[in-house]
């Protein structure tokens, strides 16, 4: 009885850690992030979740200090901005490193 309590609660503060550093990472990207001007140059369906959302592979590029920086990922992103992501078409990103990018999608 008693590790079932031990493993539940280990369970319990694994999954509160887990959305903690969700939103950190969120918090920090949005803070600490600089806007940029990115290109897209792939971005392919993976997969759609139970709430209709989409799971996105992407690559996204732009111009900084004269060089080409490019950046690989994978989000969920709703449906409905999903074609926003075009191959060719230049979207608005937050950018605090190569793993930290968010999308800012036009309301």
């Amino acid at each position: 009885m008693i590790i079932a309590f031990v493993v539940s609660a280990v369970i319990a503060v694994g999954f509160v850690g887990y959305l903690a550093t969700l939103f950190k990472r969120d918090h920090d990207v949005r803070w600490n992030g600089r806007d940029v001007r990115a290109l897209v140059e792939d971005v392919r369906h993976v997969g759609t979740n139970d709430a209709g959302s989409f799971e996105i592979t992407y690559r996204l590029s732009w111009q900084e200090d004269g060089a080409r920086k490019t950046v690989e990922g994978r989000e969920t992103i709703s449906a409905r901005r999903f074609p926003q992501l075009r191959p060719g078409h230049e979207i608005a990103i937050r950018y605090l490193d190569d793993r930290n990018v968010m999308f800012v999608f036009d309301a």
